[in-house]
Formats: structure tokens, sequence, C-alpha cells
């Protein structure tokens, strides 16, 4: 259930009916994402995964936070918020929904630099709600068999979601034709280009990289990180249900630990 477009007693109906009622939190960013993609891209792929689980789990899906941590973008475009903010927006949700009887809340994540926040955040509300709610955080690229940012991955992730706000015109080479220049001018090769990172760095290590304040400028002048002229729209329906399968593993292998700690305590 869509909780942005229910009607109260629909939302308080279907609480009341499941003795474990799931609901999910999507947060994303608004930061530059290359000049190809929207400045919403993390928040329209955490808003569309999360709506495929939850359906799949018939959970409540909440609406998507649309700011995050965003500083290692500087000075790109983003507009960010500090981890204490992100994270008394997460603990107020938790609140609310405990109070109206939700015991199980999953954040799900799709921004790098909001990720080391949520897990200390939600670390602190799993001990504070211990005995009402389970609450976590899924972060999904770290499920991604490579570091990505705008790139492959990102890219045809927002091919299968909203092809309508790609402009893959102009996606090109960009600063590898400016290292190829330098190269023939015999020239110092000085310029990053975040399609040669990719050999270099994983999704955890990225990860890392973004608690560094204009971090992704040195990865990646362009903000690109990968290769979005690989991307295309099946890539993207695959990634699609191949994370959302893994989500739905770690859920169910959570929730299991969750009921025999549960279990034990009664």
């Amino acid at each position: 259930m869509n909780l942005a477009y229910a009607r109260d007693d629909d939302a308080r109906d279907a609480i009341r009916r499941d003795g474990k009622v799931r609901a999910i939190l999507p947060i994303g960013s608004l930061e530059q994402h290359g000049k190809h993609l929207p400045l919403a891209t993390d928040s329209i792929i955490a808003e569309h995964i999360a709506a495929m689980v939850a359906e799949r789990i018939n959970a409540l899906l909440l609406p998507c936070i649309g700011y995050g941590i965003s500083y290692e973008h500087e000075p790109l475009f983003h507009v960010s918020i500090s981890a204490s903010t992100l994270c008394m927006l997460v603990d107020d949700v938790c609140k609310s929904l405990a109070n109206m009887g939700v015991n199980r809340l999953i954040v799900l994540n799709a921004h790098y630099g909001n990720e080391h926040a949520l897990l200390s955040c939600t670390k602190e509300l799993a001990e504070r709600y211990r005995s009402r709610m389970l609450v976590y955080s899924i972060t999904y690229s770290l499920f991604l068999d490579r570091a990505d940012h705008a790139g492959e991955n990102e890219t045809s992730l927002m091919l299968a979601i909203r092809p309508d706000l790609v402009r893959m015109d102009l996606v090109s080479r960009g600063e590898m034709k400016q290292k190829q220049k330098q190269k023939e001018e015999g020239k110092k090769d000085d310029v990053t280009d975040g399609k040669d990172m990719m050999g270099r760095l994983d999704a955890v290590s990225l990860s890392r990289i973004t608690l560094l304040p204009g971090s992704m400028a040195s990865v990646a002048r362009d903000g690109v990180v990968g290769d979005p002229r690989m991307a295309s729209r099946d890539r993207g329906n695959a990634l699609l249900e191949e994370i959302c399968s893994r989500i739905l593993k770690v859920i169910e292998e959570v929730e299991r630990v969750y009921e025999q700690m549960s279990a034990r305590g009664r």
C-alpha cells in the first residue's frame, strides 16, 4: 500500500489486520548525476525499488526522503542535509509509525553518502524501540558488482524506470577525450576519469570515499563513475529483479533472527 495515496481508514485497517506489518522508507538525494541523468536519480531509484519490495511483501510504502548527505559532490550541484538532520527525520518517522502500531521499519537507501549515518541511526533506533519495532537499513547499491555513479548501472536502472528522464544523447567519452588529447600532445596525464576507476573501486570503497567532502570531483571531474555508454533498458530490468530478490533475502534473514531473539526474550 502506497501511503501517499491511501486514506486514513485504509492505512489503519492494514495495520490492525497484520500483526507483523512492515513499512518501507526510501531515502535518496538531490545531487549531480553527470550530464545525462536528473538530480533526483537516487530518489527515483529508491522509490521504485521500495515499491517493488513493498508489493511483494505487502508492506506499507512511505514517501521518499528526497534529500541526503551529498557534500562529496562539491563543487558540482547538490542540496544536502546533515547526518544529524537525516537521522532526526528517520527517528521522527520511526516514532510516529511505532505509535500507530507498525512494528517493522525497513529503511531503503539509494545514496552512498547516507549509508554510514543510517547504519548508526538505525542501530540506535533498534535499541530504543527493541520491544516495539524492528528497525534496520539496506543500501541497495552494495548488492551491485561494481562501483557506479551515473555510470552503466544507474543509467540502466533509470532507462528501465524513467527512460523519459535519461538524455543518452549527452552521454559521451567525457574526459577520456581530454586525456587522449593530452597523451597526443605529450603532456602529463593528470585528468581523472570515472570510467578508469572501475578497476580500482568497488561499491564498498566508493561508499567510504564519499565520506570526504569534495571527493567525487577527485574520482571523476565529470561526476560519473562507470561508463553510461554501456547502459541498456534490458540491463536495468535485470538489475531491478536481482536487487529486489537480494533485498527480500536480507529481509527474510533479518526477520528470522529477530523472531528467534524475540522468542528467547519471552
